[in-house]
């Protein structure tokens, strides 16, 4: 009975597309007993089996289960009612453990009932592959207007990110560079704008390196180095340690990554590329400066430094 409905559905015609895919036949396997197509599988015939519903043919679906992942996903209980489930058909070997559909065949059940489930099974993918149609148009609308309206602004924030990672790399931390990295790889959405996730994430992340700099600058500006101070005061020092400071971070092509001798070490690099931005240095900014520098000062020329610090 399974045999015969099986190769009546396959054969049927005025079909919708849905259907057709569901009903229409398959390469079969070389093992299968039966090569009938059903539900985007090919089924084959194990064995007959001894349940406490009584005696069932079971069946094999072999291929890709998404179709029928799909069906049983939208009428589960239809499909259950003909015999169809997951389930573990074969007895021994590497495929014992492997779950795939399977169907256990009523050879007393209603000869309509496969023809009707399938039917059914093919209505609800139609309507549901017309469903995620029109899902997918309103989507591509709503992304094509959303790109329009704020795509500008969201390739202004994409750029800003870019510029701040090349001028200012030295203010990164490297967790931070790294998620930088990761954001400008980003694709864009299908309409050429950036994805507003990554948009926001670009924003975030130079306002928080852009504070950062204001706090370095706050801090410079706003106190005085005590042992330095002194030196400070004098307007020729001030411009020698801006000098100073400027060549060092000319230096500091690495950014304090490599302990190389050459430019500024860690704990001075942010407040050396600050320094050395600035139109030049107040008493403030100079001590700070001085005290920054004398760390670092064989690294000056012998005059500047001489200068600077004496012999």
């Amino acid at each position: 009975m399974f045999t015969l409905a099986l190769l009546v559905i396959a054969a049927a015609a005025a079909v919708t597309s849905a259907a057709a895919s569901i009903l229409s036949p398959a390469p079969a396997h070389l093992e299968a007993a039966l090569p009938v197509a059903a539900l985007g599988l090919t089924w084959r015939r194990l064995r007959d089996v001894e349940t406490r519903n009584g005696t069932r043919a079971l069946w094999a679906g072999d291929g890709d289960p998404a179709l029928f992942t799909r069906a049983y996903n939208l009428v589960r209980e239809d499909l259950r009612g003909a015999g169809f489930s997951w389930g573990t058909a074969e007895r021994s070997g590497a495929e014992a453990q492997q779950v795939q559909p399977v169907c256990w065949e009523d050879p007393h059940a209603d000869a309509g009932i496969l023809e009707r489930t399938l039917a059914a099974a093919a209505a609800a993918l139609s309507a549901d592959d017309a469903r995620r149609g029109a899902a997918e148009a309103v989507a591509r609308r709503e992304d094509e207007a959303e790109a329009a309206e704020h795509g500008d602004a969201r390739r202004a924030d994409i750029a800003a990110l870019r510029q701040c990672l090349e001028e200012k790399a030295w203010a990164w931390s490297k967790r931070r560079a790294a998620v930088a990295r990761a954001v400008l790889e980003e694709p864009e959405g299908r309409y050429g704008a950036p994805r507003h996730g990554a948009a926001r994430l670009a924003r975030e992340l130079v306002a928080e390196v852009e504070a950062g700099l204001r706090e370095t600058r706050a801090r410079v500006s706003g106190g005085l180095n005590a042992e330095w101070a002194g030196l400070a005061q004098d307007a020729t020092a001030r411009a020698d340690v801006h000098r100073a400071v400027q060549f060092l971070t000319a230096l500091d092509a690495d950014q304090a990554a490599l302990r190389n001798g050459a430019g500024w070490g860690q704990s001075h690099s942010r407040t050396g590329h600050v320094l050395a931005s600035m139109p030049e240095l107040g008493v403030a900014e100079a001590s700070h400066a001085l005290a920054a520098v004398h760390r670092h000062r064989r690294q000056l020329p012998r005059d500047l430094r001489h200068r600077l610090f004496g012999e």
